[in-house]
């Protein structure tokens, strides 16, 4: 019995201890406030091909947006600041707060809401709402975009809801 909780707390720690993007380090490259660059809207890669592959602007909650191309770049006070041309030609905007990780990363959350009777061990009622966007760059200069989503609830015994996660790679534009 002891020599098998060392074995799940050895697991637990080892498993915990990465960045939470299921790509090398070697094949990442963080960046700071002076990033900018133009990416394709559309994914040439998804890693977890199963929860569909959103566009860009789609994995910012910004569904019906058409364009080809978005333009990333932080303002003075560290907001990411996504720039698109929709489909009828005009320059559209969107600004969201956010913070670096220690591990070079961006990290915005969309959604962060997180109800629990009791605290912890929410066995009476839970209900979470979750949805946060990591961003990186490969060495040659992509995109990669993790997002991890949380829509689950439950009453006692009873659960449901969704939740997964995916890499998004997307082409820089030249």
């Amino acid at each position: 019995m002891r020599m098998l909780l060392i074995i799940m707390l050895t697991a637990l720690f080892l498993c915990s201890c990465s960045t939470g993007l299921n790509v090398r380090k070697s094949k990442i490259v963080y960046f700071n406030k002076e990033f900018t660059g133009t990416f394709d809207n559309n994914a040439y890669d998804v890693n977890g091909r199963r929860y569909g592959s959103p566009t860009l602007l789609g994995l910012f909650e910004r569904y019906n947006e058409k364009a080809d191309s978005v333009s990333i770049l932080f303002d003075t006070s560290g907001r990411l600041e996504l720039t698109f041309m929709d489909s009828l030609g005009t320059v559209k905007s969107e600004k969201f707060k956010g913070s670096f990780g220690k591990k070079g990363y961006y990290q915005v959350y969309l959604r962060n809401d997180k109800i629990e009777i009791p605290p912890v061990f929410p066995i009476i009622f839970g209900k979470h709402n979750i949805n946060r966007v990591r961003l990186a760059c490969t060495p040659e200069g992509n995109l990669i975009i993790d997002n991890q989503w949380n829509e689950s609830g439950n009453i006692f015994l009873l659960g449901v809801g969704d939740n997964g996660r995916r890499q998004s790679f997307f082409s820089r534009k030249k």
